[in-house]
């Protein structure tokens, strides 16, 4: 399955990950306590377009739809020439945010699967 998706999507968030997890607390002593591990998936990217660019198709957001729809299924993002393993990013409310922020370019009442949309965000998480 492929669809080739906006080339003008930024990733917004591909220098806020970190690759090390750390949490500190106090021990009953009021000894500092730091643990450090390495991260093992989970980053976070976001590909979002800005207010009047990244445009797709209608029939292109229902492929996109369909395949968020189906639970853990591993996907091949390539951006910028780089392939990583991703998953749609749905969060943890009821309304998924694995895609966002999308809008008609023209607004119809009955669209057409060859109408195009702007503004697209995708969300998803490297597994």
């Amino acid at each position: 399955l492929v669809l080739d998706l906006p080339a003008d999507l930024l990733w917004v968030d591909e220098f806020r990950w970190s690759p090390v997890s750390q949490s500190a607390g106090r021990s009953i002593t009021g000894e500092m306590l730091i643990d450090v591990s390495p991260r093992i998936g989970g980053r976070s990217i976001t590909l979002q377009g800005e207010e009047d660019s990244a445009w797709i198709l209608r029939s292109g957001l229902a492929t996109l739809q369909s395949w968020a729809a189906l639970p853990e299924q591993e996907f091949t993002l390539t951006h910028n020439g780089t392939s990583r393993t991703v998953i749609f990013d749905h969060g943890t409310d009821e309304e998924s945010r694995a895609i966002a922020q999308v809008e008609p370019v023209v607004p119809f009442s009955d669209p057409e699967p060859s109408d195009y949309y702007r503004s697209l965000t995708l969300r998803f998480l490297e597994v």
